[in-house]
């Protein structure tokens, strides 16, 4: 085999297996999508339930419950209207529950009473701060990708 030969069987090659390195990684990173962390969940349930609370203050809610589930295990905890009786804008309408699919599941429930202002004097019958007197749980359940609220559910006190 004269040399000219093998220099261009080994150029070909060199393409040959950049051409496999670049599809590998490109299957790689296509296939392989990655759920966001418990934080952003938190922050993104948090967006979507700000408009309807009455302090619109995130230290007077607690972030009881943020987990992965599949959507047929918590799919009747939202149905029907997503806010009935609450205050505050209509949420939209949720979207459809795949039951085999895998979701954010994220339950706020509001701090009952929390320390009341700083004042110079407190009163022994001043009524208890109460910064959530209207609406006292939500349900989000999140796209474990996007993190977009596929379906929520807020509890309201109906006076």
């Amino acid at each position: 085999m004269t040399s000219v030969r093998k220099a261009r069987l080994l150029r070909c090659g060199r393409w040959f297996v950049l051409l496999w390195l670049f599809l590998a990684l490109g299957l790689v990173a296509c296939g392989g999508q990655t759920s966001l962390a418990e934080p952003a969940v938190a922050d993104l349930a948090w967006q979507a339930l700000e408009p309807n609370t009455h302090s619109h203050d995130r230290a007077n809610w607690e972030f009881s419950d943020v987990r992965q589930v599949r959507g047929g295990e918590v799919a009747t905890q939202f149905e029907g209207n997503p806010a009935p009786g609450c205050m505050g804008p209509e949420p939209p309408p949720n979207n459809e529950i795949g039951a085999s699919r895998t979701y954010w599941y994220v339950l706020v429930k509001s701090r009952p009473v929390t320390p009341p202002p700083e004042q110079p004097t407190l009163s022994p019958t001043d009524p208890p701060h109460i910064p959530e007197p209207f609406l006292y749980q939500a349900l989000f359940l999140l796209d474990i990708t996007s993190g977009q609220v596929v379906a929520r559910k807020l509890h309201c006190v109906i006076y």
